[in-house]
């Protein structure tokens, strides 16, 4: 009975208010999230939970005319083990004229994520500028994210760093409680020159050391690329910790036998994003479940849009596949400095052009280019029903 109560009572208030207050409306999600940990007993949950998602989605359609509003019901419905299909961005830090952190950009970001309609945000990544940053900015920068997002989407970060596994697990200890699964970077924790074997047994070793907290895998192409073999990836699905795996393959059959090697364990945890733009569709149709990676940080409600449209047929797909995979080379230019400009210049958003990891400086020619984008941008999202989220709204 109570949860049927909270059912009825949320979808009262979300008529009442007609979701015309962002605020009220993520606290009453809040509120069925606490709630749902304290009656996954009751054998009313399951009805308690369709009646939520359902009345969300009818709510959404005729109050919200865009998809702006996007709340990802699947992850508040199911476990919290478990994280949603679609676009984890990996979030850039922004930073003052002096290069410290600049802590109103990152809630104004996070809000702007999230408001695109997001699945998650990966927070402290090679987007972050994560070796730039010190143990205390990575910790705090997490938290920030997390607390800002509420409990709206699921938040993860990377957590391991410079020093052994045994210093590496202090780091991601402290992580632990501000995100929802602490991710390890793959070429972080050991020599590149150890075998699968060793690599797998430092993973171990991690493991052991960090309870039971969900865990990710980073493969950042940074300083080198530590890829995953099939076998690998299987392996990490078999553990039941692994919830999270951004792929940098680029071969595409390699990407596919990875994506295989995962679907093969049953009930897995384990989810699939690639972070190549040009191959989301690809991974898409072959079973991964979203994208982490650049292009989020330019127009997140498109490539969220890709994701939640993936069988589409009416040609709408093709043509923002088309759009985002001609213009991920000049987005990636100076980046993450052509992302902080682009969002101040074509946007208005309060951030600076300001990098601890890029000391190149934005030309004419730089301004030219992400203004074309973000122009024909526009025209694509008009064609196929996307609705860019003004940033500035989201202060």
């Amino acid at each position: 009975n109570n949860a049927l109560y909270l059912a009825i009572i949320f979808l009262v208030l979300c008529f009442v208010t007609k979701l015309q207050q962002q605020s009220l409306f993520t606290r009453l999600i809040a509120v069925v999230i606490k709630a749902r940990s304290s009656i996954s007993g009751c054998p009313c949950s399951m009805v308690m939970a369709r009646i939520i998602a359902r009345s969300a989605h009818y709510l959404r359609k005729t109050f919200c005319h865009t998809h702006r509003w996007t709340v990802r019901m699947s992850y508040f419905t199911a476990s919290r083990n478990v994280l949603p299909d679609g676009v984890f961005p990996t979030m850039i830090t922004p930073m003052n004229e002096d290069k410290s952190i600049d802590w109103a950009g990152v809630d104004m970001l996070t809000e702007w994520y999230i408001r695109s309609g997001v699945a998650g945000i990966f927070s402290i990544c090679l987007s972050s500028e994560m070796y730039q940053l010190t143990d205390e900015e990575r910790v705090a920068i997490a938290k920030r994210v997390s607390n800002k997002a509420a409990g709206r989407v699921p938040v993860v970060a990377g957590g391991t760093f410079e020093g052994g596994l045994d210093q590496q697990a202090e780091l991601m200890n402290k992580m632990a409680p501000n995100v929802d699964a602490v991710v390890i970077i793959t070429n972080q924790i050991g020599s590149m020159s150890d075998s699968d074997e060793v690599w797998m047994e430092n993973v171990e070793k991690l493991m052991k050391l960090t309870g039971d907290k969900p865990l990710g895998f980073y493969e950042t192409p940074v300083p080198k690329v530590r890829s995953l073999t099939p076998a690998m990836m299987e392996w990490a699905a078999s553990s039941g910790r692994l919830v999270f795996h951004k792929d940098t393959s680029v071969s595409t059959s390699i990407m596919i036998d990875k994506i295989k090697a995962v679907k093969s364990v049953h009930s897995t945890p384990l989810k699939f994003y690639t972070a190549k733009g040009p191959m989301l569709k690809i991974c898409l149709e072959n079973g991964g479940n979203g994208f982490s990676g650049v292009t989020p940080n330019f127009f997140p409600w498109l490539i969220s849009w890709i994701c939640e449209n993936k069988n589409d047929q009416s040609g709408r797909l093709d043509q923002a596949m088309r759009f985002t995979s001609i213009v991920d080379g000049t987005i990636q230019r100076l980046y993450p400095t052509s992302a902080k400009h682009y969002l101040a210049q074509e946007y208005g958003a309060p951030l600076k052009a300001v990098s601890r990891m890029i000391d190149g400086v934005i030309t004419d020619q730089d301004r030219a280019s992400l203004q074309c984008v973000r122009e024909e941008m526009e025209k694509v999202c008009e064609d196929i029903g996307a609705v860019p989220v003004d940033i500035t709204k989201c202060l």
